[in-house]
């Protein structure tokens, strides 16, 4: 594994980027890519240059003559290597195609027996970050009509493309299955026109998911998912058995009900129960997020007055809960598009490894798109969710407003239904679970405090109804279950 300098370490001047003979690499290809070589504490280097998403410098990968590597600079952002010569549309066409390898060697060779005119990129660290950092630039590498995997031959390189299947686009991917260890071998035994030949007949696999059922036998008796984790509040974990991942839960409720508190309380919930988390809230600020998560731990609403902990406490507080790692917050505000939504969604999945997410809520992700009414943005944004969930595994719980019913509102406490969900009937047959909240917003003090949730739909059990009865707590600002509810009274 290659040691890691500290982030802030300064990147080596002078490099001479000269022809690698024993390597087979021509210098123009090695100045192409700025691969030179230079001297570090002493000893003879090889050098590859990384830069950042904006492609400045930041990080030098070091291969010293033992074969031993070394990083030096800030790795924590970097693109793919050599990403930064080929800019969006570089070559034009509908058939172009970018190749990435397990490292710069393989690269230059690759980039080398195709004239150097076609994209060629490398990952950072070989075949174990490939998932990282594919799914990190993925939009980059979206934009070309094939993505040609050429990784080494041995086990470790052809299950790592075999997993980045998982990653990129379907349809668009091609694995290069190479006679030898790797490209710069093919290159040295003189074999560069085969290897091109190799690359450009790669076909991209597009699996039609069509299989026999006889030979299911092992996924009719594989175990069916299980809960990774309870939910808060006993019936609703009863009715539901618990939290899954690799499925859509839709919470539903009229305006200015609870449905952020509700998912407050949840992200509180799984954070405690050892659970990566993702939010994307895009009504509401990373400050009111933060407050209303760490009052929840602290019992207290210092988002009314933060007064009511002091300042130690609160941070007591943040570093017991959040100092942890694994809450990532989306900073954004207002309508966003839905493929960018997706492709935050990607990210936290693929390189964060979060187990579940927050989309709060629905509605203000399809606002802003100006040729599609509502209802076919809703349409083609929960089929493009549904989809990310099920090609990530991750559980996904997403917030839905409710189309105003006849007479009473849910404003005054009005019982939610399926029906009533706003804009789409996707939204309803795509979720495994839907949960209503109801609160009569306007009735005395008691009533306003009491929040009753109602399972509306729920694939995996088949149990719907009224569950909990949650009730506000004005001093510490939590939704609870009452005593009375447990027994009844």
């Amino acid at each position: 594994m290659p040691v890691l300098a500290p982030p802030k370490a300064k990147l080596l001047d002078f490099i001479s980027c000269k022809a690698l003979a024993k390597r087979g690499l021509t210098e123009q290809t090695c100045k192409l890519y700025e691969y030179g070589t230079t001297t570090h504490n002493g000893q003879a280097v090889q050098v590859a240059t990384y830069r950042d998403q904006k492609g400045a410098p930041i990080a030098q990968h070091l291969r010293y003559v033992d074969k031993k590597f070394r990083w030096i600079g800030d790795t924590s952002n970097v693109q793919l290597w050599g990403q930064h010569l080929w800019r969006q549309g570089h070559g034009g066409g509908t058939n172009m195609f970018v190749v990435v390898t397990e490292g710069e060697i393989d690269a230059l060779s690759v980039s080398q027996v195709q004239g150097n005119k076609f994209p060629v990129v490398s990952l950072p660290n070989g075949a174990q970050s490939a998932r990282k950092y594919l799914a990190g630039n993925l939009k980059w590498l979206s934009q070309f009509s094939r993505i040609v995997l050429c990784f080494d031959s041995d086990e470790p390189g052809i299950a790592a493309a075999e997993d980045a299947m998982n990653v990129l686009p379907l349809g668009k991917v091609a694995i290069c299955r190479l006679p030898r260890k790797d490209a710069n071998e093919m290159l040295m035994a003189g074999e560069g026109e085969k290897l091109r030949d190799l690359l450009w007949k790669a076909t991209p696999v597009r699996p039609d998911g069509i299989v026999n059922a006889a030979d299911l036998w092992d996924e009719l008796i594989r175990p069916g998912a299980t809960a990774v984790c309870d939910y808060p509040w006993p019936m609703l974990n009863a009715m539901t058995r618990g939290f899954r991942k690799g499925e859509m839960v839709t919470l539903t409720a009229g305006s200015g009900t609870g449905k952020s508190s509700i998912c407050r309380e949840l992200t509180y919930h799984f954070l405690k129960a050892g659970l990566r988390v993702g939010g994307i809230n895009l009504e509401e600020s990373l400050q009111r997020t933060l407050q209303g998560i760490v009052g929840i731990h602290l019992n207290k609403p210092i988002h009314l007055d933060p007064t009511l902990a002091t300042r130690e406490e609160i941070k007591a507080a943040f570093d017991q809960l959040l100092g942890t790692g694994r809450l990532f917050l989306y900073d954004h505000f207002g309508s966003m598009d839905p493929d960018r939504l997706i492709e935050q969604i990607r990210y936290l999945a693929d390189v964060e490894q979060v187990d579940v997410v927050f989309l709060d809520h629905l509605t203000i992700v399809v606002s802003g798109i100006a040729d599609l009414d509502e209802r076919r943005a809703l349409d083609v944004t929960c089929t493009k969710l549904r989809q990310v969930v099920e090609q990530t595994g991750i559980g996904l719980i997403l917030v839905s407003h409710l189309k105003r019913p006849e007479g009473r509102g849910h404003e005054e406490g009005a019982q939610t239904s399926l029906s009533q969900l706003r804009g789409s009937h996707a939204i309803a047959q795509l979720s495994d679970l839907v949960c209503g909240a109801e609160r009569n917003q306007q009735g005395d003090v008691a009533e306003r405090s009491e929040l009753q949730l109602r399972l509306l739909k729920n694939r995996f059990s088949g149990q719907t109804g009224p569950v909990d009865r949650l009730v506000y707590d004005q001093d510490t600002g939590r939704l609870v279950v009452p005593m009375s509810h447990y027994f009844g009274t």
